[in-house]
């Protein structure tokens, strides 16, 4: 009996030996983390939220990694989450998949909601481009109407007069695109209809395509406003070795780089530049009253650095999940 009381005792503390022993405890992982809004925010009590602080708890949780977040900064050293992909992340480091598409956003160019704002919209470079090609289409087709119609339709012919059978022409092939058809002017000849015929058809579908490009162009719901278009001979700023890069901005007239993003707000207030290129929901979150679009310009995703192997899957199988697709929607709608 006293020989299994000691042995008890023994095991006992034996137990105790191993659970207070250094290194017997799970270690406590340092997470750093950069505040980026809107997807991690420290509040002023020191706590993280964000979507990209949940998705990492509730991986970290599923994993059994003990952990605490700590803010990026010069003692911190560089972050792990998240951060947007580069070429230069440590070979050593697994990068997980981007929890949200971005695109590029411009802060000091508004995004063109209401009417007049709308109208200023259309003024840019794209446009005029884009009624030059609408209007040479439109003159071939003329052209051809004329053509094939001036022996037959005396309403074409004009009075025998080329520059305005022409004219008619294109009066008749412009009413024709945009759907007005007036009646003033009709094909008579067989060929005349064919040609009326293959117009018809291929007008709408320039007709949808060039609603769809202005819609886009005055940044309406329904597209984003084109980068070239919007930076075009204006000076820009960026984040050096930020995500947005150089080749980005090619059409810009000039392109100023600063240490950080208020650096660039502070010489934007000053009007040393023009708008600053950024990530759009990051810059949507730092804009304040300033005006703020977006563009068709693609950006650098959001990812997480994270070591552990198990870890990196847990997080892209979270990523992937509908119940994940169905927050980014609602976090990041406009």
């Amino acid at each position: 009996m006293i020989s299994a009381s000691r042995t008890l005792l023994a095991l006992i503390l034996c137990s105790l030996f191993l659970a207070l022993a250094p290194g017997s405890a799970t270690a406590q992982e340092t997470v750093v983390v950069a505040e980026l809004p809107p997807y991690a925010k420290q509040q002023a009590d020191g706590r993280w939220s964000g979507p990209a602080i949940d998705l990492y708890r509730a991986a970290a949780d599923r994993t059994g990694i003990d952990y605490r977040f700590v803010a990026a900064g010069p003692d911190t050293g560089e972050a792990e989450f998240p951060v947007y992909a580069s070429a230069d992340t440590p070979a050593q480091t697994t990068r997980s998949l981007p929890l949200h598409a971005d695109s590029i956003g411009l802060i000091g160019i508004g995004a063109g909601s209401g009417f007049t704002m709308g109208l200023l919209g259309l003024f840019t470079p794209g446009f005029f481009k884009t009624v030059a090609i609408f209007t040479l289409l439109v003159l071939i087709a003329g052209t051809i109407f004329w053509l094939v119609e001036r022996k037959g339709n005396d309403e074409v012919l004009a009075d025998g007069s080329k520059s305005r059978g022409i004219g008619q022409g294109f009066w008749w092939a412009s009413v024709t695109a945009t759907t007005i058809g007036y009646g003033d002017l009709v094909p008579r000849t067989v060929a005349g209809r064919v040609v009326a015929m293959v117009w018809m058809l291929f007008s709408m579908a320039l007709t949808a395509v060039l609603t769809a490009y202005l819609v886009s162009l005055t940044g309406q719901q329904g597209g984003n406003r084109s980068l070239g278009d919007a930076v075009a001979d204006k000076h820009i700023g960026i984040i050096a070795e930020g995500p947005v890069a150089l080749s980005d901005l090619s059409g810009a007239k000039a392109v100023a780089r600063f240490a950080n993003l208020d650096a660039a707000l502070a010489a934007f207030d000053e009007g040393r530049i023009d708008a600053i290129a950024y990530p759009f929901q990051p810059a949507r979150a730092a804009a304040g009253d300033r005006s703020i679009s977006a563009t068709d310009g693609s950006i650098a995703l959001p990812v997480f650095r994270v070591s552990p192997d198990e870890l990196r899957q847990e997080l892209d199988r979270a990523i992937l999940s509908p119940e994940w697709q169905e927050r980014a929607d609602q976090a990041f709608s406009r």
